[in-house]
């Protein structure tokens, strides 16, 4: 069995994006604030996102969080 894809939801958003970039992920899109890569956290954390969904991309896998 092979994953391709999953979905899960965390109160630590940067933080778990942070740790699949260290795991060579690299950022596809962002949504739920005005900003997609190669922009990051330091550029949008004054607007103090309230929701956001972040998915990162390695090889064939993709992972979804929010």
């Amino acid at each position: 069995m092979q994953l391709f894809h999953y979905h899960y939801w965390t109160p630590f958003v940067e933080e778990t994006e942070q740790t699949y970039r260290l795991l060579g992920f690299e950022g596809a899109f962002h949504k739920g604030c005005s900003f997609h890569p190669p922009l990051t956290w330091d550029d949008v954390r004054e607007e103090q996102p309230t929701f956001r969904i972040v998915e990162m991309r390695k090889g064939q896998m993709n992972i979804t969080f929010g």
